[in-house]
C-alpha cells in the first residue's frame, strides 16, 4: 500500500531535481557496512517544498515528521534494517501497547470539587441541549402575517392588544412545547423542533412589545412563562431571560471518587473516556470525562474503591484498561497517563528506506533523499 507520505513526495517529485545516485539501492556490501551505525538525524533533500526530519535512535525507536505547504504529517514507532533497507512501522495501540497508565491516588479536594462542579455542568448542558433542541437559535419559521401595532391606538388600548397578543402567543408557544416533547424521538424529521423554535420567538417578540406598551401605559407587563422541564434551563448561551438562572438537578459533588486524564495538560475536547467505579461492596457506577478529562461519582469516605475500567472510543475503534486500586480510604483521586498518540493517525503503513552510504533513499523511487546530519 502506497503511503501517504511517498504520495506527497511523488506530487512534487516532477519539480525535484534529485541526484541521479539517490534512485539507486545500496548493494548488500553498503548495506552491512552501515546498518551499524545507521542511528542517528536526516533530512529531507531533493524535494520542492517539503522539508522532512527522520531521526532513527539506536533503541530501534523513530520519529518522523514531514512539512508540505500548511499540511503537517507525523509519525513515531519502530525501526528495523533488513539487507539494504530500512523500514519505518507506526506506533500501534494494543493489550501490549495500552493508551491508559495509572498514576498515583491523592485525597479529594477543593481543586477536584472544583472540576466535579465543572465537570456536572457540562453533562447538565449536554443533555439539555439533546433534550430541549428547540431552546437553540438555530432556524425557525418566518410568519408571513405579522403586522405593526396601528398607529392610532392610545397607549393603554397598545398595552391590551400587547397583553391579549402575548397571551395568545404563549398558548401557541405551549402546544408547540408540548408536541416537541411528545414526538416520536426515531423520527428524523425535525419540524416539531422548528415550530417550537418559531413559537419561542414569536411569544419572545410579544414579551418584548408587551414590556415596551406597559411602559408607555404606566402599567405593570405581567406574563406567565412557559412551564419547561429544569434540564432546560443548563443551556447556558441559550437560557431564556426568564428562567432566573435555576439550579436544576445536580449529584453531589463535594465529595467522591475520580480519575483526572493528563491532569495539568491542556484540556482535549477529545477526551471522550468512561470511567467504570467497582467498589468493595459490588456496587459499579459510571461516568464520563467530558472536556476536562475529569470523571468522577459521588462517594463518601466509607466506600472503598476497588477497580477502575477506563474506555476510549476514537475513530471507529474502543481501547479499555481496568486496574486493581489498593484499600485506601484517603486514595480517591488517581491521576491516569493517556498516550496522546492515539490521537496521531499514521501518514503510512510503514515507509521502505533504501541504504545509500550514509543516506536513505526513498524505496519506491519518487525522489529525494534523507541525508545524514550528524
Amino acid at each position: 500500500m502506497r503511503n501517504l507520505s511517498i504520495n506527497l513526495l511523488s506530487a512534487f517529485c516532477a519539480f525535484a531535481l534529485a541526484p541521479a545516485a539517490f534512485a539507486q539501492p545500496a548493494s548488500e556490501g553498503d548495506a552491512q557496512a552501515t546498518a551499524s551505525s545507521l542511528a542517528g538525524n536526516y533530512h529531507l533533500a531533493g524535494v520542492m517544498e517539503t522539508a522532512a526530519q527522520l531521526q532513527l535512535d539506536a533503541d530501534g525507536s523513530y520519529k518522523w515528521m514531514m512539512m508540505v505547504g500548511n499540511l503537517d504529517l507525523y509519525s513515531e514507532g519502530r525501526w528495523t534494517q533488513t539487507g539494504g533497507q530500512v523500514t519505518l512501522g507506526p506506533h500501534r495501540f494494543g493489550k501490549d501497547m495500552p493508551v491508559f497508565a495509572l498514576g498515583e491516588a491523592y485525597p479529594w479536594g477543593r481543586e477536584e470539587a472544583d472540576a466535579a462542579y465543572d465537570s456536572d455542568t457540562i453533562r447538565l448542558q449536554n443533555r439539555a441541549k439533546w433534550q430541549c433542541a428547540f431552546l437553540d437559535t438555530g432556524g425557525y419559521y418566518q410568519s408571513s402575517d405579522d403586522t405593526a401595532a396601528a398607529e392610532d391606538l392610545t397607549p393603554l388600548q397598545r398595552y391590551e392588544a400587547a397583553a391579549a397578543s402575548e397571551t395568545q402567543l404563549r398558548a401557541e408557544y405551549e402546544r408547540a412545547i408540548a408536541a416537541y416533547f411528545a414526538r416520536d424521538l426515531s423520527d428524523p424529521d425535525d419540524n416539531l423542533e422548528i415550530s417550537a423554535r418559531s413559537a419561542r420567538r414569536g411569544w419572545g417578540q410579544a414579551v418584548a412589545v408587551l414590556a415596551k406598551s406597559a411602559r408607555a401605559a404606566g402599567k405593570p407587563a405581567r406574563y406567565q412563562p412557559p412551564s419547561l422541564p429544569a434540564d432546560c434551563f443548563f443551556l447556558s448561551a441559550y437560557t431564556p431571560e426568564y428562567a432566573d438562572r435555576q439550579s436544576g438537578p445536580r449529584i453531589d459533588w463535594s465529595e467522591g471518587v475520580g480519575i483526572w486524564v493528563n491532569r495539568r495538560e491542556r484540556p482535549n475536547a477529545r477526551l471522550d473516556i468512561d470511567a467504570e467505579f467497582t467498589f468493595a461492596d459490588g456496587s459499579v457506577e459510571t461516568a464520563n470525562s467530558h472536556e476536562l478529562g475529569f470523571a468522577f461519582v459521588p462517594a463518601a469516605d466509607e466506600r472503598q474503591l476497588k477497580t477502575i475500567r477506563l474506555t476510549l472510543r476514537h475513530n471507529g475503534s474502543e481501547y479499555s484498561s481496568s486496574f486493581s486500586v489498593a484499600s485506601d480510604r484517603d486514595a480517591r483521586v488517581y491521576a491516569v497517563k493517556l498516550d496522546n498518540r492515539i490521537f496521531i493517525k499514521p501518514p503510512f503503513e510503514e515507509l521502505r528506506l533504501n541504504i545509500s552510504g550514509d543516506d536513505l533513499v526513498p524505496a519506491d523511487g519518487s525522489g529525494g533523499a534523507y541525508l545524514r546530519r550528524d
